[in-house]
């Protein structure tokens, strides 16, 4: 068992056999890859029924299609909205390509959810979340937990890069660092 102290007073203790400390951001950090929303496909506008270029107004059947029709053209007005919609999500999206997004594991677990949900249901072509190769306890997935045919994209490269000057930047700070760093020695 880990335990460590939070606050005065306050402690956190993992139970069973791990190697990490308590309340470690590895054990609820999950690792994402966002391929980005597919091409949106446009609505087709529906067909005016037989009846109503056949039949004149004031019949029973050529009303009740004239009903439909309008029904039919609301949802066909509805559609053409959330194409839109998806049009400026993919236009906003460009050409970045893959890229890895960390998530928190109950926000990874909703993304993935939600996004199984909109495929199945035919509100989406594609998916769009997959589980990294970088999350914890998934080190060994086929190119990188993206699925076959992606790779990753430019926004993932210049992501890295900035993540490695980052990195280059907090080591040169710390060497000037005058407590932790390599200390002047004076004469």
């Amino acid at each position: 068992m880990s335990e460590a102290q939070l606050y005065p007073g306050v402690k956190m203790s993992t139970s069973g056999n791990t190697d990490l400390p308590p309340n470690s951001f590895d054990i609820q950090q999950v690792i994402l890859w966002d391929v980005g929303p597919p091409k949106p496909v446009a609505p087709k506008r529906p067909p005016v029924p037989k009846v109503l270029k056949e039949s004149k107004e004031g019949d029973p059947e050529y009303d009740l299609a004239k009903i439909e029709m309008t029904d039919q053209l609301e949802e066909y007005s509805e559609a053409l909205k959330r194409w839109k919609q998806e049009k400026i999500e993919y236009a906003a999206w460009g050409d970045r390509g893959a890229v890895e997004l960390p998530f928190w594991s109950c926000d990874a677990a909703d993304a993935l959810a939600n996004d199984a949900k909109a495929f199945a249901e035919g509100r989406q072509a594609s998916l769009r979340y997959y589980i990294s190769s970088r999350t914890r306890g998934h080190g060994n997935l086929p190119n990188l937990g993206l699925p076959e045919g992606k790779k990753p994209g430019k926004a993932q490269a210049e992501q890295e890069r900035r993540a490695r000057e980052g990195d280059a930047d907090l080591v040169a700070a710390r060497r000037a660092d005058p407590v932790f760093g390599q200390q002047e020695i004076r004469p």
